[in-house]
């Protein structure tokens, strides 16, 4: 039998000596005359200090890579998840809780936007730590796990292979799709958080050697699984993957100890399934098994032929192969990696772009096999394994209106990740061998080094495609010229910049692309409208409307033209079908009421102009001030009061909202808070001789004509804009003359 030759314990220096450990750390080697497979050898742990020297590291990097793009603007479904989600302004929290699949992302938006409503920064700093605390349990998951392992050969390597694990995970510029995408890194990051806390956990419990331990352990995994489905079904896949784990890490290939777990297994997958039959679409998961589902492709990201060919699980699932390649292949070359792909489903079984991939994947996935038969806990094995059956849900029958997308690895990516980081360790160390630098102290930091600097480089390069929306839709028509919906929402980019006339040619390519796509239609439509085309807008827009006709933007665009055009009745109208389609939608609201004030029906239009801001989603300064300034009209102060304070808050320097606020204030004869408000205002600038005039009116009022009469003086430099103004300096001389007499 071979064994290996032990090392003489004075030939290897201590090991706070050196710090090349990263790479080449081991515990220390078998004794003399012990086999180093043995199954009764327990390695020698290293000093806390490198586990969390590793655990520091690990967070430092991926810290200062992914900062930068903490206050990147929301882009693509962000926006609409996110900022046009009306509920989150109102809804409690608990409202959210447990209330159906993916509640924890409304909950934890809710939760965003109570601390700083719409700063992205919030938000992506959430998705950031989200993302290292994954990184940090897959490190402590990997190193437990494999540190257990009988076989010497990888127990001994187990620090280094954790944390280029772990390092790979954080820093791969792949993931930046998933913790970029603030949305999905809600979704897929926690999805896949809540596995390695649960797999963590399930270690603990594995070798707990007390009731009491294993008691605690095991009420953690429970409410870890509960709370897992409720981030993306993907966690469906956690009691498989448990399964997983226990036989290559904790049962090691004893099939005997895996089946006395059998109760456990059986126990969670049961806890599993009883959520996930609360939350998902059963009808179309049953459909999904039987082949039989099909879909309607999403507006503007065709995936089929034509826009109205059905997607089909038969045709969904044989185009898989070769999007599970291209999964495969960006992991090793992350340069031609986009958010939005514009690829189509294969047509036929038989089609090169279906049968390569297929024959690819089955020489993997043989090979895996393969290797099991030569070793039942093989490390390749596992690696390929997790990573398949990771995808598997969402790259075999189960169709969807997105045929390929970068972020659905993410809870995969650990097979992947730990793979990369067994061929680097192993890969350096053979090198280190045929170079003859196997004694070098600084050549692991060295590499290790490299390698966080170019990872780390690469995901702050690739973040900067979310810095904007015009970088964001340019990288995708870069990456995917033909996809109609990257062209569109380019233009759209460039539109909010007023850049008009150079958006149009965007959206007439996005046309032609899908002529059945609606938005470029109506985004072409507001592009002419602000160039004073509106004729031309208003031809656009209806044809959009006749091939969507259940898009409220449509008919309240429509309507802020008509309104230009004076066509009051029909902007009535066109509103109110808006509204049914949506009912909080606060400009149709706010269009309607501008309708009614032209008419002359101020009441009316006070009220529809009152609940677009206040109880519909168009909170804006437009809005405010155009309720605050009706409702001084109509002399409704309490309401001015209220508008006027939402516009203020808004913007702190709108000196003219607070000083409106001041003035309602006056005519509810709330006097103090009117002068307080005043002297804030001249606080502020000596020079608001308004204000100084302002606050002489309510001295008046409060019976002090002297500081009446102060303030009045001091607004004298604009005494040809006031022409009462000498008027009420006298009358003021005389009051304090008065007062003095008597």
């Amino acid at each position: 039998m071979n064994v290996h030759k032990p090392l003489n314990a004075s030939s290897k220096p201590p090991l706070n000596n050196h710090l090349n450990k990263i790479i080449n750390a081991s515990t220390p080697t078998p004794a003399p005359n012990q086999h180093a497979h043995s199954a009764n050898k327990q390695p020698a742990t290293l000093s806390w200090q490198w586990y969390a020297l590793a655990a520091v590291v690990l967070v430092a990097a991926t810290v200062i890579a992914y900062y930068p793009s903490l206050t990147y603007d929301f882009q693509f479904d962000d926006i609409y998840n996110i900022r046009k989600f009306f509920h989150l302004r109102f809804q409690p929290i608990k409202q959210f809780a447990f209330g159906g699949g993916r509640w924890i992302s409304y909950a934890l938006n809710t939760i965003h936007y109570k601390m700083g409503q719409y700063d992205p920064f919030v938000y992506r700093r959430s998705n950031m730590i989200f993302h290292i605390t994954t990184g940090i349990l897959m490190f402590f998951v990997t190193l437990l796990g494999i540190s257990g392992l009988r076989n010497y050969r990888y127990s001994q390597k187990a620090l280094p292979i954790a944390f280029f694990t772990a390092l790979l995970f954080l820093l791969h510029p792949v993931q930046t799709q998933t913790v970029s995408y603030i949305i999905q890194g809600q979704l897929e990051g926690l999805a896949c958080l809540c596995t390695m806390a649960i797999l963590l956990c399930y270690i603990f419990y594995s070798r707990a050697q007390s009731i009491i331990a294993k008691t605690v352990f095991l009420v953690f995994i429970a409410i870890l699984g509960i709370l897992s489905c409720g981030t993306k079904e993907i966690t469906i896949l956690v009691p498989i993957m448990l399964v997983l784990f226990d036989w290559f890490f904790i049962s090691q290939g004893s099939f005997e100890k895996l089946t006395q777990k059998a109760l456990f297994f059986i126990g969670y997958t049961a806890l599993i399934a009883f959520q996930f039959v609360r939350y998902l679409d059963l009808p179309f998961l049953k459909n999904s098994l039987l082949g039989k589902a099909a879909l309607v492709n999403n507006i503007g990201n065709v995936i089929t032929d034509s826009p109205q060919q059905a997607i089909s699980s038969y045709y969904y699932c044989i185009s898989q192969f070769k999007v599970v390649t291209h999964y495969i292949a960006m992991f090793l070359w992350p340069f031609n990696i986009s958010v939005d792909y514009d690829w189509k489903m294969v047509s036929s079984f038989f089609s090169a772009e279906c049968i390569l991939p297929l024959l690819f994947l089955l020489t993997l996935l043989g090979a895996a096999i393969y290797l099991l038969t030569k070793n039942k806990i093989n490390l390749v094995s596992f690696c390929s394994l997790w990573f398949f059956i990771g995808l598997a849900p969402r790259s075999t029958i189960v169709p969807s209106t997105e045929l390929i997308a970068d972020y659905k690895t993410y809870f995969s990516s650990f097979g992947m990740c730990l793979l990369l980081a067994l061929g680097l360790v192993y890969g350096y160390q053979w090198v280190m061998k045929k170079v003859k630098l196997r004694k070098a102290v600084f050549s692991s930091y060295i590499a290790s080094g490299l390698l966080i600097g170019l990872l780390g480089y690469g995901t702050y390069d690739r973040n900067k495609v979310w810095k904007s929306g015009e970088a964001f839709w340019m990288n995708i028509i870069e990456n995917s010229p033909g996809k109609a919906r990257a062209y569109n929402n380019y233009g759209v980019a460039i539109a909010e910049q007023k850049r008009y006339e150079e958006a149009i040619p965007f959206f007439r390519k996005a046309i032609k692309l899908d002529r059945m796509y609606p938005d470029p239609w109506s985004n072409g439509s507001v592009c002419y409208s602000c160039i004073g085309k509106l004729d031309i807008a208003i031809d656009l827009l209806r044809k959009a409307i006749s091939i969507n006709p259940l898009y409220p933007e449509f008919y309240n665009n429509l309507s802020s033209y008509l309104l230009q055009k004076g066509e009051f009745p029909e902007v009535k109208r066109l509103a109110q079908e808006a509204i049914r389609l949506r009912p909080y939608y606060g400009k149709a609201y706010f269009n309607w009421g501008q309708a009614l004030y032209q008419e002359g029906n101020k009441v009316e239009a006070h009220e529809k102009i009152k609940h677009a801001c206040l109880n519909a989603d168009y909170d804006v300064a437009d809005s405010f001030r155009s309720y605050a300034e009706i409702s001084v009209e109509l002399q409704k102060y309490e309401d001015a009061l209220v508008g006027f304070t939402k516009l203020y808050n808004l913007n702190q320097n709108d000196n003219d909202a607070l000083f409106n606020v001041g003035n309602a204030y006056y005519y509810l004869e709330k006097y103090a808070e009117s002068k307080q408000v005043f002297t804030t205002l001249i606080e502020r600038n000596p020079t608001e001789y308004r204000s100084w005039i302002n606050l002489a009116e309510v001295h008046l009022k409060q019976n002090n004509p002297q500081m009446a009469l102060a303030c009045y003086e001091k607004a004298q430099p604009i005494a040809q804009a006031y022409p009462n103004l000498p008027a009420r300096i006298a009358e003021c001389r005389q009051l304090v003359s008065s007062t003095r007499i008597g």
